[in-house]
């Protein structure tokens, strides 16, 4: 294949020769994820199972935030968190915790309570 031209429009270069394709596992991105929400908005909430993307030109690994009760189980997503696969740079976005505050009333304020023992 020729390198010099630029790949058709529905095909993406995704690592160039010699380059890896990821150096973060799936396992590591989920920690990291988990241990910055626990540590910096609940620690109710930790990372679900990732999933590999091509995000604006990046291969990420995105993992959902989850939040659960002690009462009420798993409740659901609150909003995800996108680690760069090769480098492990956390992608924050700038309204990620006023996103997840919102979504985890949402899901608070529309779940059942929890059962009387």
């Amino acid at each position: 294949m020729d390198t010099t031209t630029a790949p058709p429009q529905n095909e993406y270069v995704i690592a160039a020769p010699g380059e890896p394709i990821v150096n973060i596992t799936a396992y590591t991105a989920r920690q990291q994820a988990s241990g910055y929400v626990g540590s910096h908005v609940s620690h109710l909430m930790g990372g679900g199972d990732p999933t590999l993307l091509l995000a604006q030109g990046r291969v990420v690994w995105r993992v959902p935030i989850l939040l659960s009760s002690p009462h009420r189980g798993l409740l659901g997503q609150v909003a995800h968190l996108d680690i760069d696969a090769r480098t492990g740079q956390m992608l924050l976005p700038p309204d990620f915790l006023s996103q997840i505050e919102t979504h985890a009333q949402t899901l608070l304020g529309s779940s059942p309570p929890a059962a009387a023992p």
